[in-house]
């Protein structure tokens, strides 16, 4: 019985190890504010952007391990909005839904998963594809959406930007992605704008599907599920304005 309790323990610590410890650690973003007007055209171009730090890698969501796929993301706001950066290097992109609120994460795709105040289960997912195709969904607990058609952000603003073609074929660079979320429908923030260190909960996500499928966090979740609240890593607001 003891040799059975000895080996059972043996295997939990070593499935433990699998798991690297950076995939432990919550990371934290320090999100700058932006002095100038942004144009929301998908390039990213603007010294804002060029200014803001990047969150870090991205990595498996399953396991936290590393991947070849890069993808860089920043985040900035004003009085107005939060807005999110993403370029995602790709050979081979790829998307076909065009209409708004479609399932999008069916196919490539970049996510955010936004929550201002993690005492309320409420949260919101947006997501956009290759083709400028936008999901936005308010969800009141875990996985319990109000219905899609009957939430859309009226102010939300957000551009893609593509260098190749959206047709699963060879030879492309990557795409990048722009949004501007309206602070106004994070309601459950405890102050709009945000003040200097306040705190509010956060993932990024990319879904990748060719040349071969693949998830990516930047907390990863360590499941095979995005909607794992006390897995989303932490972003601290900043009076540190860019550009600088």
């Amino acid at each position: 019985m003891l040799v059975r309790l000895i080996i059972l323990l043996l295997a939990i610590w070593l499935c433990g190890l699998t798991v690297p410890l950076k995939s432990q650690t919550l990371p934290r973003y320090e999100v700058t504010r932006v002095t100038t007007k942004l144009e929301i055209d998908g390039q990213l171009n603007e010294r804002a952007w060029k200014d803001a730090p990047a969150l870090g890698a991205f990595v498996n969501n399953r396991d936290g391990s590393p991947t070849k796929l890069v993808t860089e993301a920043k985040i900035i706001y004003d009085q107005s909005f939060i807005y999110f950066a993403f370029h995602s290097a790709d050979t081979n992109i790829w998307s076909t839904m065009k209409k708004r609120d479609e399932h999008l994460w069916l196919e490539e795709v970049v996510e955010v998963f936004l929550q201002a105040d993690p005492s309320i289960p409420n949260y919101i997912e947006l997501e956009v594809n290759p083709l400028g195709t936008m999901l936005d969904i308010y969800l009141i607990n875990t996985r319990k959406p109000i219905h899609y058609e009957s939430w859309n952000s009226e102010k939300l603003r957000w551009a893609v930007s593509v260098d190749g073609t959206v047709d699963g074929k060879e030879n492309d660079r990557g795409w990048s992605c722009e949004i501007a979320l309206p602070l106004e429908d994070i309601t459950t923030a405890s102050h709009l704008p945000p003040m200097v260190g306040d705190r509010w909960r956060l993932n990024l996500y990319r879904v990748e599907k060719l040349p071969f499928s693949a998830e990516l966090a930047w907390s990863p979740t360590l499941q095979d599920d995005f909607h794992v609240l006390p897995r989303l890593g932490e972003i601290v607001f900043s009076d540190r304005k860019v550009p600088k």
